[in-house]
């Protein structure tokens, strides 16, 4: 029980990141069709930010597979 609440937390806290960091740096660069004045901050926000969530998919894939088989 306690994975499967973990898996649905790791995934709630995805879409967190997603809309703190990842969604406001699309939005800013028109989802990179724009180039602003802090283009390469927001660059480096957004790959950061889908490197943390691929973490945080993994986990919660894992909490998901290890609850799956118990």
């Amino acid at each position: 029980m306690m994975l499967s609440v973990a898996a649905a937390a790791l995934i709630a806290f995805n879409l967190v990141i997603f809309m703190v960091f990842t969604h406001p740096a699309n939005a800013a660069t028109e989802n990179w069709t724009v180039q602003p004045e802090n283009w390469e901050s927001l660059r480096v926000q957004w790959e950061y930010s889908h490197a943390v969530n691929a973490v945080v998919t993994l986990l919660a894939f894992c909490c998901a597979t290890l609850a799956s088989l118990r």
